[in-house]
């Protein structure tokens, strides 16, 4: 998956007279950075045998339990077959490759199942949040076979359009592992929802155009992400809540305001959104001298299933916005009868004013506005 940075275009020629005082260059939101492929072999273990079928034609297949053990780590991750119908190439190594290019259907109804099932949401946790009863009498490893086995059936459903028998759905699954297993793979399959991809994760920042100067400060600015919690730091100033404390991260919605530190009259606000994500990253078959960088095709999967990354990546989206202020001066104090009002900080585009830095960067002038003495 290859991100794309958009730049948010300029506002037409003729709004640029609008407003004598103030401008701004915008950005576009900041998106998720791509994370480095990963690479490794894989593990497996037994499973159990599920009963399902293509519309009419009956097809049966084994739940066997998946693992890739990446190239220079220890752990052994969680995948899931999402290729129901080849065979798993278990001699050659595994890498990441593109979902548009495997010809696999419904990435984000998959990535929900992922989300909502096991290993994210453990197994026994799974198999009662689907209503289904654990058997006191099953080990850890019989739980994590009904949670998985579920998870796998709801996968094949969306990806090859497989369903799972509602009548003896497992076979031997007796001491009720095959009404567990009926119950998560139900539970996940009928009101699926959707995870964006990474790329669509971004961060933002509103309030540029409205922004005012009041009390000494400027603001307010909306954080906008859909990541989750954006930590955010400023350089040349501090960064408040409404009620002044200090902010330090805010959620999607959440406003803050600009205090300049004494003498500055630019400040740089960073925010990083941290995301941990099953991302569903799609790993096919290679070779070592395609890992090598040696083979002129750089992947080559020919007619082994292909896989998908269960558990979470941590990933996350930076954003810098950059503030040239320049707080009014008042040649007189306003008398104590008289509110006090914020004058606008930016109200239209100019081009040519300032640079776009790296198509992520807002950069905010405000000319010295003098307030008459009253």
């Amino acid at each position: 998956m290859r991100l794309k940075t958009i730049r948010t275009p300029l506002a037409a020629a003729a709004a640029l007279l609008a407003t004598a005082f103030t401008s701004a260059v915008a950005g576009a939101p900041a998106f998720a950075e791509e994370p480095e492929p990963v690479s490794g072999d894989i593990v497996t273990a037994p499973g159990l045998e599920l009963r399902g079928r293509f519309d009419e034609e009956r097809y049966d297949v084994w739940a066997n339990i998946l693992g890739l053990k990446p190239h220079g780590g220890e752990e052994t991750l969680v995948v899931y077959c999402i290729d129901i119908h080849t065979p798993l190439d278990t001699e050659s190594p595994y890498t990441e490759g593109e979902w548009e290019e495997s010809g696999v259907a419904n990435l984000e109804e998959v990535r929900w199942v992922l989300f909502s099932g096991f290993p994210n949401v453990a197994a026994e946790d799974l198999i009662e949040a689907a209503g289904a009863e654990v058997n006191p009498d099953w080990s850890d490893e019989e739980a994590g076979e009904v949670a998985y086995a579920g998870t796998q059936a709801a996968v094949w459903h969306y990806t090859d359009g497989w369903d799972l028998l509602e009548d003896d759905p497992v076979k031997g699954g007796n001491d009720g592992k095959d009404d567990a297993v009926l119950a998560v793979y139900q539970h996940l399959t009928e009101e699926t929802g959707r995870v964006p991809d990474p790329s669509e994760f971004a961060v933002d920042l509103e309030g540029e155009e409205t922004a005012t100067y009041e009390d000494g400060r400027f603001g307010p600015y909306t954080v906008r992400s859909n990541a989750g919690p954006v930590e955010l730091s400023a350089d040349g100033g501090t960064l408040e809540t409404e009620d002044g404390g200090a902010v330090e991260s805010l959620k999607d919605g959440e406003q803050f305001w600009i205090v300049l530190d004494e003498g500055a009259d630019q400040v740089t606000v960073n925010g990083t959104a941290g995301y941990d994500l099953p991302v569903g990253r799609v790993f096919v078959a290679t070779s070592e001298e395609a890992l090598s960088g040696d083979a002129a095709n750089p992947m080559t999967s020919g007619d082994s299933q292909k896989l998908i990354l269960a558990q979470p990546r941590e990933g996350e989206v930076p954003a810098e916005w950059k503030f040239a202020l320049d707080a009014p001066e008042a040649s007189a104090p306003p008398k104590p009868q008289l509110p006090t009002t914020g004058s606008s900080l930016s109200i239209a585009f100019a081009a040519g004013v300032a640079l776009l830095v790296g198509g992520m960067t807002v950069i905010v002038f405000a000319k010295r506005r003098k307030v008459s003495e009253h």
